[in-house]
């Protein structure tokens, strides 16, 4: 006979840890599948059947062609070619679904990643106190502000206290001699007070800003008053030292990242008074016991649970839609074969193939590269090709890939995925060409494109600013190959490679890829 024993009352810092550990379980169950696949191996009595099943749309991508003795279960994902934007849109929810929670494919058109416009809607009318990436973030932002104010104050209240303590010290030493303000502390307070002026123009409210910090026990011993002699040979940086505290959503980092101890209710003892008994003759009103008021707002509770679920979810109507880059889209289809594009200019579905590598390729306005109504020109220094090269190489190790526009480079690199850690590493695509002589003819060799990556100053800005965020920032040099390295088959009559004639896999089979880490040195720091 087995019997349930009842769970002791854990403090607070363990009911932290496990909730941490339950999200980051949900987490792992969630995101399991780094790719939108399943594979399966027949078994003898099966591989028949399955034989015939397996062929499907997934047999023109490329991973058939190096799984051809496994069976890949392969979920059929619908989007739509935006021309205006050059991206894919996923407006079915089944769809958002498979993408991103399967390998973080594409971000939402509302949020920052994961499409939850829709939940931060329903929870806002509700009224809920749920708070989603964009709001955390928003807390960050006040949160640093209101710091900055703070530090402002303090450093303020420090100048003010070093500018008192060296005044008296001189009217201690030489009392013929009156005593005048120092022009260096002046200057100082000066500019923190304008410093402090500007922070409260920025439209942070005085009422809910958090009181200024209290100086350290260093400087309240050493606060002088004019009666005090205070030798200033014996003064050092720490004694006016005021140190304010940062704002908790900037001192944990990790998985106790902006984590809130709930408020604890006051204990109650028996050596608290109890309260006296009432006057004889008045009427008998007594508080209400404390068990009955807890009942009362357990009701009360009960009503506003009540009230929420009387809200219904479907008024909402679902505003976002899942945004996937032309690269992710071509992994999805010529590399998986996951994904349909649908073309709202013709109306129909573009099969995977020739058909969509050049609907998907960057349009050039140059007359050599116009379209006929038969094919259309390719070349191998095509932008959105080169970049995709980079996405399929590190894609193909196992990294999850995103657009990295944000840190001023091409990509950045997760270990598992933005719902576990950080990005560890960020690209930038380097072309490098086979054939120099090609840049000078291609229509895309003299763009910016390709000149500011080859620039040192626009490489100190990207170190620059992954220095501060702890990224590594890794040059991928991608080496374009020579059109004249290409079977004449395989070209139109201006020279430039037909589509339609080209394998896919043998055409990034030609692209070599290297990759190079770029740390950055400060003298000040590195000197050992």
């Amino acid at each position: 006979m087995s019997t349930a024993a009842v769970a002791p009352s854990t403090p607070s810092g363990a009911a932290g840890k496990n909730a941490a550990r339950s999200r980051n379980l949900a987490n792992q169950r969630k995101y399991a599948n780094p790719l939108p696949i399943l594979f399966n191996t027949p078994s003898s009595s099966t591989s028949a059947s399955s034989s015939k099943s397996s062929s499907t749309s997934s047999s023109r991508s490329l991973l058939s062609s190096y799984l051809p003795s496994a069976r890949v279960e392969v979920p059929q994902c619908i989007g739509t070619f935006d021309p205006i934007t050059r991206s894919i849109c996923i407006e079915d929810e089944r769809s958002k679904e498979i993408l991103f929670t399967k390998g973080f494919f594409g971000k939402g058109s509302l949020s920052r990643s994961e499409p939850s416009w829709r939940e931060r809607r329903v929870a806002l009318l509700k009224g809920g106190a749920t708070l989603a990436a964009e709001q955390m973030r928003e807390q960050r932002r006040i949160a640093r502000k209101q710091f900055k104010i703070d530090r402002a104050a303090a450093m303020l209240d420090a100048a003010k206290q070093a500018e008192a303590v060296l005044t008296s010290s001189v009217r201690g030493s030489s009392s013929s001699i009156p005593g005048s303000p120092s022009p260096l502390g002046s200057s100082l307070g000066q500019n923190l007070e304008e410093e402090l002026e500007e922070g409260n123009e920025e439209g942070v409210d005085d009422q809910i800003r958090p009181s200024s910090p209290t100086p350290s026990t260093s400087t309240t011993t050493t606060t002088a008053t004019d009666n005090t002699v205070i030798d200033p040979m014996n003064l050092t940086p720490q004694t006016f030292l005021v140190r304010p505290t940062r704002p908790d959503s900037n001192r944990n980092r990790g998985r106790k990242a902006f984590k809130r101890r709930p408020p604890q209710p006051p204990s109650t003892s028996s050596s608290q008074p109890q309260p006296a008994p009432p006057a004889t003759g008045e009427p008998a009103k007594a508080a209400q016991p404390p068990q009955q008021s807890q009942r009362l707002e357990i009701d009360e509770d009960e009503v506003e649970d009540d009230e929420e679920d009387l809200f219904d979810e479907s008024l909402v109507e679902e505003m976002e839609h899942l945004q996937l880059s032309l690269e992710e889209g071509l992994f999805l289809t010529l590399g998986l074969g996951v994904l349909r594009v649908f073309d709202p200019t013709s109306q129909t579905y573009i099969p995977n193939g020739s058909a969509l590598l050049s609907l998907l390729l960057t349009p050039s306005s140059t007359p050599s590269l116009i379209s006929t109504p038969t094919s259309t020109s390719l070349l191998p220094d095509d932008p959105m090709l080169v970049s995709y090269v980079a996405y399929h190489h590190f894609r193909s190790l196992g990294w999850v890939v995103k657009d990295g526009i944000k840190f001023c480079c091409d990509w950045l690199l997760y270990r598992r995925g933005p719902a576990f850690s950080h990005s560890a590493f960020a690209c930038v695509v380097i072309p490098v060409y086979e054939n120099p002589s090609e840049k000078e003819s291609s229509p895309y060799g003299n763009e910016d494109w390709y000149e500011e990556r080859m620039s040192w100053k626009w490489i100190n800005t990207i170190m620059r600013v992954n220095a501060l965020v702890q990224k590594t920032v890794i040059l991928v040099y991608v080496t374009i190959p020579s059109l004249g390295s290409f079977n004449e088959v395989h070209k139109l009559q201006n020279g430039y490679l037909d589509p339609t004639k080209i394998d896919f896999k043998n055409l990034l089979g030609r692209y070599t890829v290297r990759e190079v880490s770029l740390t950055r040195f400060g003298p000040s720091r590195r000197r050992d």
